[in-house]
């Protein structure tokens, strides 16, 4: 029996693995939205600009809905590692 918990515990770190960790900002807000949310109080309040945080916004989402956030650290031309 031990050998079959022992299983169990080995294809639960393989699902667990397999899912996108969230990214930074999720982390430190919450939910990207929680982010979005704030960041469009501050347009409202005239700190951000109206025109271009909508579209960083939309991005950010996306890439938090891929989990494809952290991949240019690991791909690439190395520009991000300079």
């Amino acid at each position: 029996m031990a050998s079959a918990q022992a299983l169990l515990k080995r294809v639960a770190k393989l699902e667990a693995a397999r899912n996108p960790l969230p990214s930074p900002i999720a982390a430190l807000y919450g939910s990207t939205e929680a982010f979005a949310a704030e960041c469009m109080a501050e347009v409202e309040a005239g700190k951000l600009c109206g025109t271009d945080m909508p579209i960083i916004l939309d991005c950010l989402r996306r890439l938090d809905s891929e989990g494809s956030w952290g991949v240019r650290h690991a791909t690439g031309n190395g520009v991000w590692r300079r």
